[in-house]
């Protein structure tokens, strides 16, 4: 018994389980301490980097219009920042020196761990200066607005394209010295409303078997096929004939007529022409409605025309600048006149027509073959057409910007946002209402020419 006594007190005197306990309580609190202010501090960057942005979009926004008060245009910083950080705030100020803008604001962010340290919140300050806008400016929004984009995504592109609109659409403009913004909502269709006898022609009365009256009869695509009468909207289809793919004036080659079926009908948002009316511009994107299939070539056609000096003659109040104005320069090197085109879409490019109607060879989601006419879209696919579009509005001089939202895997549509757009930095991809807006501004940045010196 005192042998077994004696070794027991033995392997007692050399374990060191007890102490290492000892350690890691000593230790603990330390180590919880400083991951709990690396917590904090990692709060602090990320606020000063959504800070930053608040503060770029708000000399943009200040910078689009020159002719404010002090009180008016740090009014309006603030309006931006708020609209772009929730946390609170601890000041906005603005200079304005007529060639430049600079936006400086500060933020207090309260500190949850490190305030053993004595350090109850830290004060961060960013700052954004924004040159002030020359030349002309011209731009088409081609928003999509089909079925798909209901609900929230297309509350998310309402608020990305309305910044849009205020960053780069300045007040007091001239013939020699403004930014206009042109809007092409698109789904099913283009819905040119009053401008639609000028571009399809004059519609007859009664009821045809060729397109061109306000009844049309045709037979379906269901097998066997079923005659089917469909009434004419004032959406328009694509062009056919040798204008096909070109921005040729609607005198050389009419635009197809289009005749929809209540399921899959007519969009009720029109198009906008070039104009510097902010308010208008900004209506109209809040009257957007989610609805039907994807003719994203057409929207892609009508962003183009809306652009096109050949075009103006139907807008007489907003024509275009000529192709030729697109070539000349400042004397710092700028250029004088500049023409975007904006493409935005959710998706596949699934509708395209045969006489006016969706053709049998339509994409899935384009609707039922009951609704569809018996032949093949007469200028191919969707994403075919877009893309022959695309070459050729580049080739006019015109940049081109794509904006694939929540498109994930969908390579197609990847595809095609890369194809379209002027180079690879100018297509861009966005899956949240945050990107999205965030993807608005960055394109307003650039091609205004409010450039961001931070």
């Amino acid at each position: 018994m005192r042998r077994v006594l004696m070794r027991a007190m033995r392997r007692l005197k050399h374990d060191e389980r007890g102490a290492v306990l000892i350690y890691v309580t000593i230790a603990l609190p330390l180590l919880l301490m400083v991951v709990g202010v690396a917590i904090d501090f990692a709060r602090v960057t990320h606020a000063k980097q959504t800070l930053t942005n608040a503060a770029d979009a708000a000399a943009l926004a200040v910078g689009a219009q020159p002719d404010l008060t002090l009180d008016e245009a740090t009014a309006l910083a603030e309006s931006f920042v708020k609209a772009h950080y929730p946390g609170s705030l601890k000041s906005v100020g603005v200079s304005d020196t007529g060639a430049q803008v600079n936006v400086t604001v500060s933020a207090q962010i309260p500190m949850t761990f490190a305030q053993v340290l004595n350090t109850q919140s830290v004060e961060i300050t960013v700052g954004a200066l924004a040159l002030r806008p020359q030349g002309k400016l011209e731009i088409a929004l081609v928003l999509d607005r089909t079925g798909s984009m209901a609900g929230q995504p297309l509350n998310n592109l309402k608020l990305a394209a309305k910044d849009l609109v205020d960053i780069v659409v300045w007040d007091n403009q001239n013939d020699d010295y403004y930014a206009k913004v042109a809007i092409v909502p698109y789904a099913v269709g283009v819905n040119v409303g009053a401008y639609a006898d000028s571009v399809r022609g004059t519609i007859l009365s009664g009821t045809c078997i060729l397109p061109g009256c306000l009844l049309f009869q045709f037979l379906n695509a269901q097998v066997p096929p079923q005659i089917r009468l469909h009434n004419i909207s004032t959406c328009v289809s694509e062009r056919t004939g040798p204008q096909a793919f070109t921005d040729a004036a609607p005198s050389g080659g009419l635009v197809g007529s289009n005749y929809p079926v209540a399921s899959n009908p007519c969009p009720s948002n029109t198009i906008v022409p070039l104009t510097n009316n902010k308010s208008l511009l900004k209506s109209a994107i809040d009257a957007l409605q989610a609805e039907g299939s994807t003719a994203g070539q057409i929207g892609v056609a009508w962003g183009w025309y809306l652009l096109s000096p050949n075009w103006g003659y139907l807008w007489p109040t907003s024509q275009p600048v000529a192709y030729s104005e697109l070539g000349k320069l400042d004397a710092k090197g700028r250029p004088l006149a500049r023409k975007i085109a904006i493409l935005m879409t959710d998706g596949a490019f699934n509708t395209a027509y045969c006489n006016g109607v969706i053709s049998q060879d339509s994409g899935s989601g384009s609707g039922s073959n009951s609704d569809h006419i018996n032949c093949n879209a007469t200028n191919g696919n969707s994403f075919n057409q877009s893309e022959t579009l695309c070459s050729n509005i580049k080739g006019t001089g015109i940049v081109v910007y794509t904006v694939g939202f929540n498109i994930g895997g969908n390579q197609q549509a990847i595809d095609l946002m890369t194809h379209c757009a002027t180079d690879a930095s100018h297509a861009y991809l966005a899956s949240t209402g945050a990107q999205l807006q965030q993807v608005f501004r960055d394109i307003a940045t650039r091609i205004a020419n409010l450039r961001l010196t931070n």
